[in-house]
């Protein structure tokens, strides 16, 4: 299964940039921690050439780490979140900075220069114009309107002192052009003319916008709270470390089970059972890392729990997949339960596609083994893979091996889905691949709903998904002549950018698996988090822990074809959870039950406001559609986490009340945050961008804050349906506070638009209209609030602002959650109507109006 990620159109995250893709300028140099290591000259260097790029925290964090493994992940990961196109093997965001870079040393020696910061973040201005004011020279950059930019703009540059770097201008910093040129006290030759035009009608206030923006570029995304140094425990540990530990006997191998070329490596530790293992050895820790030279490419941790009736041969098996080339391999074997510790490492050669992949003889690649500081005591790596242990995975790679056809399933580009839209599922068969074996229809399914079957290419299909965003998933299956599947695609999209879930796509239903099988689990985890772990078991027994991708896992089956099941469990940094279960060897098709569980996060409180305690189900009456319905749960949820984001109007007529908003927004989230809490930060004026996404951390709260500039005109009702996919998925307590002080503008969706998204998300609205007039711009605003369980609030100054979040504070700590299984049986997909009633006199519910099964 996978996942399209929309964006919100293809500009969402790059709207508040006047130009270019990467963010940030450069923040204060942080010294580092007294208690860690300066890094080394390679890193100092490469902290020098991203400066303009790297934000405050990165660099709080990189300097922080202690490991030069670590520092290593985490630049591949600062560029990863950088990549405008992940999925290509290419990072054009890191070639872009570095043929820049290299351009910037030559032309202004270095990055002191605000030319060359500019050039760094924005690339080449579309011109040059050299002027003059009372008589000092200026160098001014035009950037004509192209893609990502609306309007001409112009930045000037001064000359620095004494032949110093240049410095950007903006009102307020230097002498004042402005004035000079409104008395025609600036000149040069016609383009000269030209610029001085724009400046004087930009004004000020323009002026300043567009030097902001220019040096304070959009962040990535917040990572850095999920980057864990993993080197102590990703790199095999020194002969010291292990010095007075007992050694476990062991060999390495590495196989290359799938086709020349595709890179797949099978790293394998093979316990000796027949040396005796005081206290057991049921659970290993795997733990390493792959390098190129000293580049460390790779790193690794898996967790392996033994099956009890599991033959003699239980290789420690795990899979990678490297580029071909030349790499060591550096594992280290752990058995928490008697200390013992195995250490081995061993060069190997990927295979490209024009080589066989075969055991390289030792004498042309060496093998080290240090299972023990003492060299006489290491153990011999064997070269050749042992037929034994080729033998248990047989079963489990037939289909890696063999050519067999693919199908993938590509999405419109653009943002949420709504109307017509145009899906394409993409054929490959792989050479060699015989043709009984070659897809030959394509069939297609909407939510589990046949939709229509191609015989021949392009293979495509259009389908009306209605006027607003609304979760599907379609499905396309690749059949033989026979009508038998040979490949299948899944593609989830406008499911929300919190959705997390598991799918186990290997192994697959019908099928019989005697000896091993290999469990393949696909992932879609929130756009601003990690996974942790996925869990796989095998039955009840835990088998296999692993902590990073691919999640892909050889299981040698202890029982030939045995019924059972195979279940995955993956987990985020927070503890939350999702899963997914495979009948293994069934004889028949799963029974499907549907049970629907309501959960209504409810407001009880009396004719004053004051939140009612000590609510029970006899207190309460639950109507779905106008029929009763019977209560399963009633609690209290003032400890449930919360799941906040606030969506602030950065728009042009927010500039003289944007610090108000940005400090009392802060000071609420600084307030009501707890250690479980989360929340982000949506900023709109022409369209939304997210500032922060979901998070714990303040700090990256903080700084997500800093550098608003309120410009643009107001896109309300695009910005609430974003907000509402991107908080879309997650479980619990959710809430939107929004602070607007103006009308819909600009929006491509409208109101009725929004309304029905609030109510098939199910998240209270949260409503600030600042100084908005009485009239349809307000009433809507409350309805949205009223529709989805939450409150509006008419604001006629910013000092009104603290008594209103102190408020919501309020009411989010003091809600109801709800349950009852719905009775309602009724076919179709249309809205159903839910009422709470109290049964006690002057005390009412707030919740949603209903919801969509």
């Amino acid at each position: 299964m996978r996942s399209f990620r929309p964006g919100f159109f293809s500009w969402l995250f790059l709207s508040s940039l006047f130009i270019g893709l990467l963010p940030s300028l450069v923040q204060a140099d942080a010294p580092p921690s007294p208690e860690r290591p300066e890094p080394s000259e390679r890193f100092r260097t490469w902290l020098e050439d991203v400066a303009p790029l790297i934000t405050q925290r990165e660099r709080e964090v990189f300097l922080g780490l202690s490991a030069d493994a670590d520092r290593e992940a985490f630049i591949q990961r600062f560029w990863e979140v950088r990549d405008p196109f992940p999925n290509t093997p290419r990072n054009e965001a890191r070639e872009r900075w570095e043929e820049r870079l290299a351009d910037a040393r030559r032309r202004w020696g270095g990055t002191g220069d605000d030319r060359a910061r500019i050039f760094l973040l924005n690339g080449e201005p579309d011109g040059v114009v050299a002027g003059q004011c009372d008589g000092a020279p200026l160098e001014m950059w035009v950037y004509e309107p192209r893609f990502q930019i609306q309007y001409r703009t112009v930045l000037t540059f001064l000359p620095g002192s004494a032949g110093g770097p240049s410095r950007l201008w903006s009102p307020g910093n230097g002498p004042d052009l402005l004035a000079a040129v409104e008395n025609r006290k600036c000149g040069g030759d016609p383009a000269a003319a030209e610029a001085f035009t724009w400046l004087r009608r930009a004004g000020r206030a323009g002026c300043k916008v567009v030097t902001q923006r220019a040096l304070t570029a959009p962040r990535p995304r917040e990572w850095v709270s999920e980057f864990h140094p993993t080197a102590s425990k990703a790199s095999t540990a020194s002969a010291t470390s292990v010095a007075n530990r007992p050694t476990a006997p062991a060999r390495l191998d590495v196989d290359f089970p799938g086709r020349p070329g595709d890179g797949l490596v099978r790293v394998m530790v093979l316990p000796d059972d027949t040396a005796p293992s005081p206290g057991g050895m049921r659970e290993m820790i795997l733990s390493g890392r792959v390098l190129r030279g000293t580049e460390t490419v790779d790193a690794f941790r898996y967790r392996f729990d033994a099956l009890p009736s599991l033959s003699a041969i239980r290789p420690l098996a795990f899979e990678r997949r490297l580029r071909p080339g030349r790499y060591r391999i550096e594992v280290q074997m752990e058995a928490p339960s008697s200390g013992r510790v195995y250490t081995g490492e061993r060069e190997l050669a990927v295979p490209d596609v024009s080589t066989t992949p075969v055991p390289t003889p030792s004498s042309a690649v060496p093998a080290v083994m240090t299972s023990s500081p003492s060299p006489a005591a290491a153990t011999q790596v064997s070269s050749d893979l042992a037929p034994e242990v080729r033998r248990l995975f047989a079963e489990a790679d037939a289909d890696l091996a063999a050519p067999h056809p693919g199908l993938h399933l590509a999405a419109p580009s653009g943002g949420l889905l709504a109307g017509t839209q145009r899906f394409e599922a993409r054929v490959e068969h792989a050479a060699g691949t015989p043709e009984e074996a070659q897809i030959e229809h394509v069939a297609f399914s909407l939510d589990g709903k046949p939709l229509l079957t191609r015989n021949h290419p392009p293979y495509t299909v259009q389908i009306d998904l209605g006027k607003v965003p609304r979760a599907h998933r379609l499905a396309a299956q690749g059949l033989d002549g026979h009508g038998q599947i040979l490949a299948s695609d899944e593609l989830v999209f406008n499911a929300g950018a919190q959705r997390f879930a598991v799918h186990l796509a290997e192994p697959r239903p019908g099928r019989t698996y005697r000896h091993s099988l290999r469990a393949r689990v696909e992932v879609e985890a929130p756009e601003d988090r990690g996974v942790e772990r996925v869990e796989l078991y095998l039955g009840d027994q835990r088998v296999a822990t692993l902590y990073q991708p691919p999640f892909i896992q050889p299981i040698a089956l202890p029982e030939e074809a045995a019924v059972g099941y195979v279940r995955a469990v993956a987990y985020l940094s927070d503890g939350t959870s999702a899963e997914d279960l495979a009948l293994l060897n069934a004889p028949g098709p799963a029974e499907a039950m549907d049970i629907r569980l309501v959960e209504l996060y409810t407001h009880v409180a009396d004719r004053s406001g004051r939140p009612f305690e000590g609510l029970s189900a006899s207190d309460l009456q639950i109507y779905e559609d106008g029929v009763r319905q019977t209560l399963r749960q009633v609690e209290k949820v003032d400890d449930t986490p919360l799941k906040l984001m606030t969506l602030i109007d950065n728009s042009a007529s927010m500039q003289p009340r944007l610090d108000a908003a940005r400090r009392t927004a802060l000071d609420f989230l600084r307030r009501t945050l707890r250690p479980r809490d989360e929340a982000g930060v949506i900023t709109f004026n022409k369209s939304p961008h997210v500032t922060v996404g979901l998070t714990s951390d303040l700090a990256a709260l903080t700084e997500g804050f800093e550098g608003l500039v309120a410009d643009d005109n107001t896109a309300l009702w695009d910005s609430v349906i974003f907000s509402l996919y991107y908080l879309g998925g997650a479980s619990g307590q959710r809430a939107i506070l929004v602070l607007s002080d103006g009308e819909d503008r600009t929006s491509g969706f409208h109101f009725e638009d929004a309304l029905e998204c609030a109510r098939r998300a199910g998240i209270a609205l949260y409503v600030m209209g600042i100084d908005l007039p009485q009239g349809e711009g307000a009433d809507r605003l409350a309805r949205l609030a009223s529709e989805t369980g939450g409150r509006s609030f008419a604001i006629k100054s910013m000092e009104e602002l603290p008594a209103v979040y102190a408020s919501i504070e309020r009411d989010l700590r003091s809600r109801y959650r709800i349950t009852y299984q719905s009775s309602n049986t009724r076919p179709g997909e249309a809205f159903r109507a839910v009422r709470v009633q109290v049964e006690k006199p002057g005390v009412e519910a707030r919740t949603i109006s209903g919801y969509y099964p």
